[in-house]
């Protein structure tokens, strides 16, 4: 008579792996496309001229940071606080019937960018929901993923 005695010559299931969890910036860390632009009182280009950037990228990575106005960015560092809409229209002049074109949602976080190498000047981005704002010379940018 043959007996199989079990399956102990099988290996033992691997550990059940977690997945990893989200970054904590993962809001920002994008490929932006400026989709339009909002002229603040102290613009200091046209709106002709600042459409002129519709289209080009404005892209964030977990290490640095590059835009049209800024120039690359290799290694950055980063600091968030909350932020309302009304407070970021009012910091860069815009008015109020047109910080609705800034088509942020809520919560809106800002993201202040430093260049820790080089000499790219610093950018700030305010996310909030699927899209994201930043300012220069004046103008605030739309972007969107």
């Amino acid at each position: 008579m043959f007996l199989i005695g079990g399956c102990g010559w099988l290996p033992a299931d691997p550990p059940a792996t977690t997945p990893a969890p989200p970054h904590a910036d993962a809001p920002l860390l994008h490929d932006w496309k400026i989709a339009g632009h909002v002229l603040g009182t102290r613009a200091l280009i046209s709106d002709y001229d600042a459409a002129e950037f519709d289209g080009r990228t404005v892209s964030v990575t977990d290490g640095g940071y590059a835009s049209p106005w800024s120039g690359r960015c290799e290694q950055s560092t980063r600091q968030k606080a909350p932020r309302a809409v009304a407070e970021v229209a009012l910091e860069h002049d815009v008015a109020v019937a047109q910080a609705d074109r800034l088509a942020l949602g809520t919560p809106v976080v800002e993201y202040q960018l430093r260049c820790a190498t080089g000499s790219a000047p610093g950018m700030i981005v305010y996310v909030g929901g699927a899209h994201a704002v930043t300012c220069f010379a004046g103008v605030c940018y739309l972007l969107v993923r």
